[in-house]
């Protein structure tokens, strides 16, 4: 009988630790992904930074070129509204 007994206590023993190491595992399951996410979104905001800048000054040469543009385009006519008409 106190073979029995023993078996039992240690299989009790065995399930309690069993019990007591689920939600350990859990928490730091929980934490790694938290840790994981955060790291995520730096890197998130880093590139969405990047692109920002990478999109601003892409806009800021093509407005840049427009001005361009336009000014060749002024001088062109006013070079010629002052050329004489031929007869």
């Amino acid at each position: 009988m106190s073979q029995d007994l023993k078996q039992r206590d240690r299989k009790r023993w065995t399930i309690f630790a069993i019990a007591l190491c689920i939600p350990m595992l859990l928490v730091l399951g929980l934490f790694f992904a938290a840790k994981q996410d955060a790291q995520t979104k730096k890197e998130y905001d880093q590139l969405s930074t990047e692109y920002a800048n990478e999109r601003q000054a892409r806009e800021n040469q093509q407005h840049l070129n427009s001005e361009q543009q336009y000014q060749q385009l002024q001088k062109d006519q006013e070079a010629q509204l002052s050329k004489p008409a031929k007869p």
